[in-house]
C-alpha cells in the first residue's frame, strides 16, 4: 500500500470515529416514581374515557383510557423519601386484547448534577410483564440530544396507586461537540431564556448553547467519508 495511501485511510477512520467521540459516556440514573390515583390530590387524572368495554387484566379500565400525570420521583420506593423530580406527561391504554399503555412522559430532574434537565421517555408499557423497555429519544439540559432506555418495573401497588422503579441508562453530546456561538441559551445553561415582551432568547457568549443542526452521524461526516474512500480508491 503506497505511503499516501495509508494517510487517507488513516484520516477516512478518523472521520469515522469523530461523531463517537462526540457522545458522553453513558449515565445510569436509578430511582422511583409514584403514580397516585386516589385520594384528594392524586398525581394522575383520567382525562379521557374510552368507549370500549373493560380490560380483564385492570377493572374499570378500557381501551382508549387517557390519564395524564405530574408523577413524583424520589430516591426510594419510599413515597416520603428525598425527592429527585417529576415524571410529567400522559399514559394511555392502547391495546384491545390486554394491559397494555403507550407511555409519553418528561422526566423533569430537580435534584443533584442534573437539576433542571429533562428526558423525554417514549414506548410500550405492558405492565403485565415483570420488566418493560421504553426508550429515551430527546433530553434538554445536560440531556440534550439524548438517546437511550429505561427499564420499568411495578415495585408495588395498592388499589389503583403503583410505585414503579425505573433504571435509566442515557448518553447524551458532551461539551466538546461544536456549538453555534449565537445560538440561544436555555435558562439551565446560564441564559435568560424568553423575555418578557416575548422576544428572543438570549444569545451565549461562551459556547454554553444549544447544537444548532449538529447530529453525532451528520451529513458532513458522511460527505468527507465519501470523499476519502475515493481518493483512496484512486491512488490504490
Amino acid at each position: 500500500m503506497a505511503p499516501h495511501a495509508a494517510v487517507l485511510l488513516t484520516l477516512l477512520a478518523l472521520a469515522l470515529a469523530a461523531p463517537l467521540a462526540a457522545r458522553a459516556a453513558d449515565t445510569h440514573l436509578h430511582f422511583f416514581l409514584h403514580d397516585q390515583v386516589s385520594g384528594s390530590n392524586p398525581t394522575a387524572v383520567q382525562i379521557i374515557k374510552g368507549p370500549g368495554s373493560t380490560s380483564s387484566a385492570i377493572p374499570g379500565i378500557a381501551f382508549g383510557d387517557t390519564t395524564v400525570i405530574d408523577d413524583a420521583l424520589t430516591e426510594t420506593p419510599s413515597a416520603t423519601s428525598a425527592a429527585v423530580g417529576r415524571a410529567q406527561g400522559y399514559y394511555m391504554m392502547s391495546s384491545q386484547s390486554g394491559a397494555v399503555l403507550m407511555m409519553c412522559v418528561n422526566l423533569l430532574l430537580t435534584a443533584g448534577d442534573y437539576n433542571g434537565s429533562t428526558l423525554a421517555v417514549i414506548g410500550r408499557d405492558d405492565i403485565m410483564a415483570t420488566t418493560r423497555e421504553l426508550s429515551v429519544v430527546g433530553g434538554t439540559g445536560k440531556f440534550r440530544m439524548a438517546t437511550g432506555y429505561v427499564l420499568w418495573r411495578t415495585n408495588s401497588s395498592s388499589g389503583t396507586d403503583v410505585t414503579a422503579e425505573l433504571d435509566v441508562y442515557v448518553a447524551a453530546l458532551n461539551g466538546t461537540s461544536t456549538i453555534a456561538a449565537d445560538a440561544p441559551v436555555s435558562p439551565i445553561d446560564g441564559g435568560a431564556g424568553a423575555g418578557t415582551d416575548g422576544g428572543a432568547s438570549g444569545k451565549s457568549s461562551s459556547g454554553a448553547a444549544a447544537l444548532r443542526g449538529a447530529r453525532p452521524y451528520g451529513w458532513a461526516n458522511a460527505v468527507v467519508a465519501a470523499v476519502l474512500v475515493a481518493l483512496a480508491g484512486c491512488v490504490w
